[in-house]
């Protein structure tokens, strides 16, 4: 009988929608080989309310939960759009206060497939012009039905290159008030640093 290697890292990735799920588990693919994922527990799961509101109350309650059985979570991620939901101010607040982390973008998640083809600084009203925007330049895009991390590997450097440069050209202003905004380059060099490939 084979003995069964303890856990030493759990992280929580909770996300907003299927497209984020799909593309965090691919991240977790990618960059952590099998021997490692004995030893670093990553669970991915996708929220049944499309709210940030509820996505933090739900990340609060597994990390109570977690803490409970002994097996706590070291680090904690939410994964959501912006959506122009109205409770992003509080949930921000909470993100802080909690110590999770945050991969984010404004206005969905589309804007940082976006960043791997263009330096793109357009803001958009709402997902679907951020949508019909990447389809200039990826026309089979689907938000369920591709791996879309798979697809778009190749550009991935560049993307981050893109959103860092984003990112330092906005400090200083509040995340709530940056449109176009994305973190999501904050996971996936996250996961490169699990998987030692940083």
């Amino acid at each position: 009988m084979k003995r069964r290697v303890a856990s030493t890292r759990r992280v929580l990735i909770l996300c907003e929608g299927f497209t984020e799920e799909v593309y965090a588990k691919s991240l977790r693919s990618a960059y952590l080989p099998r021997d490692l994922q004995r030893v670093v527990n990553v669970d991915v799961v996708r929220h049944k309310k499309n709210d940030p509101l509820n996505l933090i109350a739900e990340a609060k309650e597994r990390v109570s939960q977690a803490k409970k059985e002994k097996v706590p979570y070291k680090d904690v991620w939410l994964f959501f759009d912006h959506d122009n939901s109205p409770h992003l101010q509080k949930v921000f607040e909470e993100v802080e206060r909690k110590g999770f982390n945050l991969a984010f973008s404004a206005i969905s998640i589309e804007y940082w497939f976006i960043l791997h083809f263009e330096d793109c600084g357009r803001s958009f009203a709402n997902g679907d012009e951020c949508l019909k925007y990447l389809k200039k330049h990826w026309v089979d895009y689907h938000k369920t039905k591709v791996n879309h991390f798979e697809q778009l590997g190749g550009y991935i450097n560049d993307a981050i290159v893109r959103a860092q440069k984003l990112e330092r050209r906005n400090e200083g202003v509040s995340v709530l008030d940056q449109q176009p905004y994305t973190s999501v380059h904050k996971l996936v060099a996250f996961f490169k640093e699990l998987g030692g490939k940083a």
